[in-house]
């Protein structure tokens, strides 16, 4: 059965048109450098300048079992972009044993190459059946091309030992190169892709690659860079490139390549003084054993029919029985800050109305909070056993206290909400994840919490198209503002970005997507300013006719307005949308940007709406060609589990690069939708890194901004 139908792709494959006659040998060691270790020969007998294996090896007692087959660029294994021993040394130091293949010319040599490793298994002290294959540029074409088009398949017949083993290597890396996969490719392992996004660099082949994979479902992480040469390596003094490396790392070890150890699977709830979280995470590292785990089990709860807390992560992402230490994460104590989504916040009834005008979506956590101990006093840590049974961890109860007090009582059946206006109590919730919503209202105090500021009107005197209540009071939903959160003064970048919470533009993520965003960025140096823009049931959100994006534009409008207030500098303000709020960002940034009026009555109207440069998570807005091209640079984030919002972004992507305008995307394979920053967890807690080191890149955290 043919695995692709025909395929037009690109590839750099430079292939030699040698094809050597391999026989069965002992595997044998020549003279090397004295910076290298000696060589294995690929062919025995073959002469000093054919393709031979340069094996790097953990120190004693630090082994993962785990293996990568290095197949640089030029062949070379001293490569001066550090992609052979330089490469293989630093996977050593992580526990990850190294092989450079050197003066590989032909798909044959990296198939005889992971045929002598998997046979050869025992005496390297690696794992047969966790040996990885990585190239560089040409020698990712070289080690693309082996792998899909000519790979070996066991003959348990054959009369040469070697071709008795299969050269499918069990996960693959294409470094800054790839190759077409022929009509008759096998199905590929799953794959890591580092490349670039710019036409000029020519690597289309490898976002030609990753479409191509996650339409066969193939596991895969990508990686596109706004700029990067075949020549990159390992990344040199880039910082974003720079990051490729360890984001491999944790890749590998997140998809259990990095242990022999069965994978279990984790269910179950999570309380915090006695109550289930709304939002967060659950982090398990391994206490005893390498090469496992951490392992995220994200809490992502709606009101629909789930329980509240509850979390759930499959085998093939599961734990490998053993000692875990315990980190939870607590990104809300409501879900979306007091908002409620059922059929009271849409149509027309009274109750929607009013409801619409109500709901204080205010922060209730201000900072992602973390718990490591059952309660603070505790002098040990919290350990839990995942045991080897799988059925004995489905039913995990994990209890943490935010004092060394009595817990509070246990929820209550209650269903009405305090402080609600008349008629806007939510009575009859529809399922036990409403009701538990519910009780959650009734135990957390209204309003924003200790820390935050007072919130900036921006129309002090009432926003254009603004709404009121059948009383004709209007509300804090009917007044658009920003939570303005200035950079300390030491480590000023002079930077800022512009935040605009996701929420279906039915609700306001205020905590994971607001406050903690501006939190994160301040760490960094970079103003943040959490935008309260209008949503429904009163106001309609796309354009023309959109609140949102009026809202918005008058943010930016005030911000650049008032740098010098912030301490920012007024040509370095960006902007991030989540989810809703990068639809919004999509509207109101890329698609309906507004050059400032200097006739304009009023003084913010004058004032350009442009952002300096935009950050997409998981979302946006498909763009025009004329569109893109004005378009500033832009990050992305975005998992293919979302693949409900994840096809805008690929759309955002294209047109950007078509473009020309400079764009970095990281989409990882699994994840669900709306993730937030994901601290602690080992893959997706990765983007909001990735996202500081590309700022650094650009040159937005410095004096003077990059062009574009």
């Amino acid at each position: 059965m043919l695995f692709y139908p025909t395929l037009k792709m690109r590839a750099s494959l430079a292939v030699l048109a040698v094809v050597l006659n391999f026989a069965a040998a002992p595997l044998l060691r020549a003279a090397a450098p004295a910076s290298l270790p000696a060589p294995i020969p690929v062919q025995a007998g073959a002469a000093a300048d054919q393709a031979a294996i340069y094996p790097f090896q953990p120190a004693a007692g630090k082994s993962t079992g785990g293996a990568v087959l290095i197949v640089p660029s030029g062949g070379t294994a001293s490569n001066p972009n550090g992609e052979g021993a330089q490469l293989a040394r630093w996977l050593n130091e992580r526990g990850v044993a190294g092989f450079v293949l050197r003066g590989a010319a032909t798909a044959d040599d990296v198939n005889r190459a992971l045929q002598h490793l998997r046979a050869d298994a025992a005496g390297l002290k690696i794992s047969p059946q966790r040996i990885g294959l990585l190239g560089f540029a040409d020698g990712a074409a070289l080690a693309a091309d082996a792998a899909y088009n000519h790979q070996i398949a066991a003959n348990p017949a054959a009369a040469d030992p070697l071709e008795k083993i299969s050269s499918r290597p069990d996960f693959m890396a294409l470094i800054w190169g790839s190759a077409a996969p022929g009509a008759g490719a096998v199905p590929p392992p799953a794959t890591f892709l580092v490349g670039s996004s710019s036409t000029a660099d020519g690597q289309a082949g490898m976002v030609d690659l990753w479409t191509l994979l996650r339409g066969a479902r193939v596991p895969v992480d990508a990686h596109f860079f706004a700029k990067a040469a075949a020549g990159s390596g390992l990344g040199g003094d880039n910082p974003s490139l720079g990051s490729w490396p360890e984001t491999f790392l944790t890749w590998a070890k997140f998809m259990g390549f990095l242990t022999d150890g069965p994978r279990v699977p984790l269910k179950g709830v999570v309380t915090i003084d006695g109550r289930t979280i709304p939002h967060g995470y659950l982090i398990l590292t391994p206490v005893d054993f390498v090469g496992a785990g951490p392992i995220a089990a994200q809490i992502l709860n709606s009101t629909a029919n789930v329980p509240m807390g509850q979390f759930s992560v499959p085998a093939n992402l599961g734990a490998v029985p053993g000692r875990y230490r315990v980190d939870v994460r607590e990104n809300m104590t409501r879900w979306l800050s007091n908002s409620f989504t059922n059929g009271l916040t849409s149509g027309n009834s009274p109750a929607a109305v009013t409801f619409g005008h109500y709901r204080p979506l205010a922060p209730s956590v201000a900072d992602q909070l973390s718990f490591t101990k059952v309660r603070p006093g505790d002098k040990q840590d919290y350990i839990v056993e995942i045991k080897p049974d799988a059925a004995a961890n489905l039913d995990l109860n994990i209890s943490v206290f935010s004092s060394d007090s009595p817990a509070p009582p246990p929820y209550g059946d209650t269903v009405t909400m305090k402080g609600a206006p008349s008629g806007g109590l939510l009575n009859g919730a529809q399922n036990p994840g409403q009701i538990a919503y519910l009780d959650q209202l009734n135990h957390t105090p209204p309003g924003p919490v200790p820390g935050i500021p007072e919130p900036i009107l921006l129309w002090p005197e009432g926003a254009p198209g603004a709404v009121a209540d059948a009383n004709g009071v209007f509300t804090d939903e009917d007044k658009p503002a920003i939570y303005a959160f200035p950079a300390p003064a030491a480590g000023n970048t002079g930077a800022a970005v512009l935040v605009l919470p996701g929420g279906a533009f039915t609700n306001r993520g205020m905590d994971n997507e607001g406050v903690q965003i501006a939190k994160f960025l301040n760490r960094h140096g970079i103003a943040g300013f959490v935008l309260r823009y209008r949503i429904g049931a009163n106001y309609g959100y796309r354009p023309p006719n959109s609140m949102p994006v009026l809202d918005a534009h008058r943010a930016m409008q005030y911000v650049r307005a008032h740098a010098a207030d912030f301490k920012i500098s007024p040509e370095r303000i960006g902007t991030i949308g989540f989810s809703a709020g990068s639809e919004l960002e999509g509207d109101a940034f890329f698609n309906s940007v507004l050059p400032g009026d200097p006739a304009a009555a009023d003084p913010l109207d004058r004032v350009t709406t442009r952002a300096n440069f935009n950050i997409l998570i998981y979302g946006g807005r498909n763009l025009t060609p004329a569109t893109a091209a004005a378009s500033p640079t832009t990050f992305l984030f975005n998992t293919i589990e979302d693949n409900g919002h994840l096809g805008v972004e690929v759309s955002v992507v294209n047109s950007l690069r078509a473009a020309g305008t400079p764009v970095e995307a990281h989409w990882y394979q699994y994840g669900p939708h709306g993730t937030s920053m994901s601290l602690g967890d080992p893959e997706l807690g990765q983007w909001p890194e990735l996202m500081v080191k590309w700022l650094k890149t650009g040159g937005w955290l410095a004096a003077k901004p990059a062009a574009k």
